[in-house]
């Protein structure tokens, strides 16, 4: 299969990542929902390994796809079947773009707090 580049209407690249991947985690017997469908940011739900729900994105990463969840869960997107069995903890995966994705996050910087914002509706009379 050909996966676009980012040059492609974006959302629907990701949603079809994700319902192809949504696929494959219903054939190993796992619940899942892709969620915001309809939106450039779909994101899946399935629950992972230790019972608790797992947020999948597919991302454009270096050259290529990828399905990116947690702090450093990553497959390839070109194989859906793959990246199944990982997210629900039945294999594994290469860990080697993430923490290169993590690193460009922004970070804040020295003792920043974040302003107080004004909520009128907050006042009990």
């Amino acid at each position: 299969m050909s996966m676009s580049p980012p040059g492609s209407p974006i959302g629907s690249v990701r949603r079809s990542l994700l319902l192809r991947l949504q696929e494959e985690i219903y054939k190993s017997g796992w619940p899942a929902v892709v969620a915001l469908a309809d939106s450039d940011r779909p994101a899946l739900y399935t629950i992972g390994p230790e019972g608790r729900w797992v947020a999948v994105v597919a991302m454009w990463l270096g050259s290529s796809w990828w399905f990116v969840w947690g702090k450093n869960g990553q497959a390839v997107a070109d194989s859906p079947e793959t990246a199944a069995r990982v997210i629900t903890g039945r294999g594994s995966a290469d860990l080697g773009k993430v923490p290169d994705l993590v690193r460009r996050r922004f970070h804040p910087r020295g003792d920043q707090v974040a302003p107080a914002i004004p909520r009128p509706h907050a006042r009990v009379a």
